[in-house]
């Protein structure tokens, strides 16, 4: 998967001045400054060097020591089997233990990138989500905004009127009750707005409160992708067994069959060697020094009992790896079914975006400008207009929800393809 950085955004030294935020930058800054990279960043490093570690031979022992010491004098010098010992051993691993371990140990450290590859797309997932629910928000708050214009100029109008004794009093207070809803609406919305934006904080820091660009990415790939011929690959395990998640889960089963190579080992011999020098410190009968000794072994354990230790252990690391292999074929499955849920989701979604463009809101604004109209000819009620509004209003709201969610769906379906 290649990463396509963008310059970051550039802060001025002078004022608090900055320029409006693309979400190609947001993300970027989120990826730079996520602290979850390191968590992986220092669990492969540590795995690496227990890998390491544990390719090497144990620390080779040694003693001192006095042997066969009289009890009934404790002196060094008068039997001929006292004497002054050094020696030396190192204890040899099972067959190749020490290779398998540092392969074992490499393969979990693989997981741990995989794992990490899986959180920056789950970051760019979440600034993506956020990002386009701000932009929803604040295009509702300029939808809201006009529609609060268009409803003080009605009352400005009307209250005109009613100074000149032309209409009622309801009207004028109709009027106001509106404005007082759609003001309610705005602090609504920007509460919203802000509360998102505190959410993003977690992830570009101060710049979730700056301006951002209302320009949307393209995305042509994960569009080709949706509009593919189905026939043509009615699944999309190729796509996902790409996925990190997936990667990970499949190098899992690499560390299981690492494992169950490693306790097959058991069924080999462990050796120790052992050297031993004695310094004898007594005299022959003809008054000369006696010889010094030197000794050798090698201990060797022979697993002849198998049936309750090493064979127990094959079994349990097989059982491990075939669970680690059921649960690759399971998170396929339940991602493959995820994504297709989702690009039915979103094609749905695009249904619904033409419907509200090409009939819904076109009716909501004819309807609303007859009923002005009528009303101008005294042949509505004011209050008929007002609602005319409000439902065209809402319209453009839920129209808004939609194209939003849409790219949301998309941004999901961006990381079931690991983009």
């Amino acid at each position: 998967m290649k990463l396509h950085y963008l310059p970051l955004l550039l802060l001025t030294t002078v004022g608090l001045h900055v320029s409006a935020l693309s979400l190609q930058n947001a993300e970027q800054i989120a990826l730079q400054d996520d602290p979850g990279q390191k968590i992986y960043q220092a669990k492969q490093a540590s795995l690496i060097a227990q890998g390491k570690s544990s390719a090497t031979l144990a620390d080779p022992m040694i003693k001192f020591g006095l042997a066969n010491m009289p009890t009934d004098n404790f002196s060094l010098d008068s039997d001929p089997m006292t004497q002054m010992t050094f020696g030396v051993s190192q204890q040899f691993s099972r067959g190749n233990t020490l290779e398998i371990t540092k392969e074992g140990f490499t393969l979990q450290s693989e997981v741990a990138v995989y794992q990490g590859l899986n959180r920056r797309l789950l970051v760019k997932k979440a600034v993506r989500d956020l990002w386009f629910d701000i932009l929803f928000i604040e295009k509702s708050v300029q939808l809201v905004t006009e529609n609060r214009r268009l409803f003080n100029s009605f009352y400005q109008d009307l209250a005109s009127q009613f100074t000149l004794g032309l209409i009622e009093n309801e009207d004028l207070i109709s009027a106001e009750i509106e404005l007082g809803l759609l003001d309610e609406k705005l602090d609504k919305l920007n509460q919203q707005s802000l509360t998102y934006r505190h959410l993003l904080s977690e992830w570009i820091g101060e710049l979730a409160y700056q301006t951002f660009q209302t320009s949307l990415p393209t995305w042509s790939d994960t569009l080709d992708y949706i509009n593919r011929d189905p026939s043509l690959n009615p699944q999309h395990y190729e796509v996902l067994r790409a996925h990190p998640k997936v990667k990970a889960l499949a190098q899992s089963i690499l560390v299981a069959s690492s494992h169950i190579k490693l306790v097959q080992q058991d069924y080999k011999p462990s050796f120790k060697v052992e050297l031993g020098y004695g310094r004898r410190l007594s005299e022959d009968d003809n008054g000369d020094l006696r010889s010094d000794l030197v000794s050798g072994f090698v201990t060797m354990d022979i697993p002849l009992f198998t049936e309750q230790r090493q064979d127990q252990k094959v079994i349990s690391a097989q059982q491990n790896k075939g669970q680690k292999q059921a649960e690759h074929r399971l998170l396929v499955r339940q991602l493959n079914a995820q994504l297709n849920a989702e690009i039915v989701r979103y094609q749905q979604l695009i249904s619904r975006q033409h419907r509200y463009r090409d009939s819904l809101l076109k009716q909501a604004n004819e309807h609303a400008e007859v009923l002005e109209q009528s009303y101008q000819s005294n042949t509505r009620p004011f209050q008929d207009v007002i609602q005319a509004y409000i439902h065209k209003l809402n319209l453009s709201i839920e129209y808004q929800k939609l194209y939003f969610d849409g790219w949301k769906s998309l941004s999901k379906i961006r990381y079931f393809q690991a983009l």
